[in-house]
């Protein structure tokens, strides 16, 4: 299943020098201020003009954030699948191990070894931004997927994330009936995805005044953390209509926390990312649905921009924003999940 995406068209924006976003359905509380150009980025770079498909020799660094996760290794793998026809390029994997720190001294390791592209997804935006601008002034392009860096960069490649939030609570309030408690399990907050996830679906509970979110707890991404915190809803709030977690591990961990109460089923319980693992419980009853995006065309495309900049005498110093590469989300239910083939469930 081929994703369609909603911004930047790539071959175009390497005609004029400049990336930019086009038109797309997808929003984040950002828009009032998106004609607002950031500070210009430093000037200085050391880009180096590399043919990627004639036989000189590539690398390219994919610096994880925690490569143990379903998403990692989706993105990990659309990375490889992208570069696997050139015996030339080369793709190292690198986990962060969900440590800033930790990624902070890979990127300096691969900016020393001369990489020629960097594939980051920050465990922190802010800790990694003099990272980022230290290997874009090197001439090394990066390109962010879906957890940001704050530093003007290449490219960032990401799933809807205000509107993914906006979607599961549509859907959920439908399911049931408008009115009810509700609760939230949370990612690490201070990540702008994650808190634009939540806020997504926050904003959109609001409109419904017979619903009242009754409890946020954070389990970090982690389903056995949201075993945890799902137990804790359930003994505090015994009357709990639906859940909502930032992420599919952690949809994963409230179900099978529900199913050990007794109340599979009876709780419509959402997530966001994708994973086969959310589908396969989607199909059993268990979860009621998630936001779903195919991690290995995100992982792909986040290639296809990091060859097109080595093969390209494009730098980002023309840039005063990141341009955004924003994938096509599907709103998965029971009714359609069988939709999904096999090939794409990642």
């Amino acid at each position: 299943m081929k994703k369609r995406i909603l911004a930047i068209m790539l071959t175009a924006a390497m005609a004029v020098g400049l990336f930019g976003c086009a038109g797309g359905q997808t929003t984040t509380r950002e828009d009032a201020n998106a004609g607002a150009a950031q500070p210009a980025a430093a000037s200085t770079s050391n880009k180096v003009k590399v043919d990627p498909y004639n036989g000189e020799p590539v690398k390219i660094a994919y610096v994880a954030h925690d490569l143990g996760t379903p998403n990692n290794q989706g993105w990990k793998e659309g990375i490889e699948r992208e570069c696997a026809s050139w015996g030339n390029i080369k793709v190292d994997s690198y986990s962060g191990e969900s440590s800033a720190e930790t990624q902070v001294q890979i990127m300096t390791d691969v900016i020393n070894q001369k990489y020629n592209a960097i594939i980051l997804q920050c465990s922190d935006g802010t800790a990694l931004a003099p990272s980022v601008k230290q290997a874009e002034e090197a001439g090394i392009p990066v390109i962010t997927l879906n957890l940001d860096a704050d530093t003007v960069h290449s490219a960032l490649v990401m799933a809807v994330d205000y509107d993914a939030g906006r979607m599961a609570a549509e859907k959920m309030a439908e399911e049931i009936g408008e009115a009810g408690e509700i609760a939230i399990i949370q990612g690490v907050p201070g990540l702008k995805r994650t808190d634009q996830l939540e806020q997504g679906f926050r904003d959109t509970i609001a409109n419904y005044s017979g619903i009242e979110i009754v409890d946020a707890q954070s389990a970090s991404f982690e389903k056995d953390t949201a075993i945890t915190v799902m137990n804790s809803f359930l003994q505090s709030h015994p009357d709990l209509k639906g859940v909502f977690a930032i992420n599919d591990a952690m949809a994963e961990g409230a179900a099978l926390a529900a199913e050990s109460a007794g109340k599979k089923g009876q709780l419509s319980i959402w997530g966001a990312d994708g994973e086969k693992d959310a589908l396969a419980m989607i199909e059993s009853g268990d979860m009621s649905g998630t936001i779903y995006t195919n991690s290995w065309d995100e992982g792909s495309t986040a290639a296809k921009i990091a060859l097109l900049m080595i093969g390209s005498e494009y730098s980002y110093n023309v840039l005063t924003e990141t341009p955004k590469v924003i994938m096509e989300p599907i709103v998965v239910t029971k009714d359609n999940v069988a939709s999904i083939p096999e090939e794409d469930r990642w």
